[in-house]
């Protein structure tokens, strides 16, 4: 029997992982979640708990030794945040986590990555700015990948899953509830007139994702890259003209380049630090619309993953929760 350890199990992805696992096969697999809060699990979840924090170096070396495969979704996410604040939060952390999985011998870990990675990795960005001053996350999650990437060869199966934005339920962060606001005051404009993709994906069909890749008896390569987005891929038009046409907000009423953007979004930054409320844009904004030219083939060919949820449908469930739960506007900083 494998033991399959999900951190972060609280969380917007650990909780659908959660959901999709519960017809898993109780003979071959023994799920963990691993969380801070035992009362924050999602209500269907009556199996095996790892109560604890991974800033704690021996709750990290206990949860290595209790598992085969780990599902590493923790996270530190904010949009305006400090690279100190991602490094002690997220990237060492997860560095211990990973040093722990090789020395007790784990032999799967699959990290929860961005598909925003894919224009950084390649040289893409409209921008020559250092990935830490755009988006203090995005550098730690770039740095993990490059560590994992060096870890190759050491006994344990490395998967990274790199994840389209998420929508969908449970979630209260993320593009949406940072953009809607943003779109009521007619201020935010089309970037590159708005052509470029919007790899949206719901949360059901990353817990698809993990759990195909939690199933595979064994990967060809002991690191592997997969891309993992929705059912179609929009472009912003389309999303933004879909928000107006069912949620009434505004269309952008003119067009920036993608360098305007990312020196507007700089200044603002700058500005608002003396300030109490949130800037209009930040440059992490600007990197959400960048072209990622993702796809699921990749997935498709080592998983067999079919996504099954289109990105309105998701949409709309996102905005029903948010309307219903009449959440006050997502601050961009923790």
């Amino acid at each position: 029997m494998k033991a399959v350890t999900i951190t972060g199990a609280t969380g917007f992805v650990g909780s659908h992982i959660l959901e999709n696992i519960q017809d898993i096969d109780n003979d071959k697999f023994k799920v963990i979640a691993s969380c801070r809060n035992q009362a924050k699990l999602p209500d269907f979840y009556n199996g095996n708990v790892l109560v604890g924090d991974l800033l704690n170096d021996q709750y990290i070396d206990d949860l290595t030794k209790k598992s085969d495969i780990i599902c590493h979704t923790a996270s530190w996410a904010e949009m305006n945040g400090s690279v100190e604040k991602s490094v002690k939060y997220f990237l060492n952390p997860t560095i211990n986590l990973i040093n722990s999985a090789i020395k007790n011998g784990v032999k799967r870990f699959v990290f929860l990555s961005a598909i925003t990675s894919n224009p950084i990795t390649r040289g893409e960005l409209h921008t020559n700015k250092p990935i830490e001053k755009i988006w203090a996350h995005y550098y730690s999650i770039l740095e993990i990948e490059k560590y994992l990437e060096s870890q190759q060869g050491k006994g344990m199966e490395i998967i990274i899953l790199r994840v389209g934005f998420f929508t969908g339920k449970n979630y209260s962060l993320g593009l949406l509830p940072i953009l809607l606001p943003r779109l009521k005051t007619h201020l935010v404009p089309w970037i590159k007139k708005g052509k470029t993709t919007l790899p949206l994906i719901d949360g059901k069909d990353i817990g698809l994702a993990f759990k195909l890749t939690i199933k595979k008896e064994k990967f060809i390569d002991n690191f592997t890259i997969i891309d993992i987005v929705g059912k179609e891929i929009p472009t912003v038009r389309e999303v933004f003209n879909y928000l107006h046409q069912k949620y009434h907000y505004p269309l952008p009423h003119f067009s920036v380049s993608f360098q305007f953007a990312y020196a507007f979004a700089r200044f603002m930054r700058y500005i608002y630090k003396f300030l109490p409320s949130d800037p209009l844009i930040v440059p992490a904004i600007v990197l959400l619309l960048e072209e990622t030219h993702s796809t699921n083939k990749k997935a498709e060919e080592l998983l067999n993953y079919k996504p099954n949820v289109h990105w309105k449908e998701s949409i709309d469930i996102q905005i029903a929760e948010m309307f219903s739960k009449k959440k006050g506007k997502m601050r961009m900083n923790k």
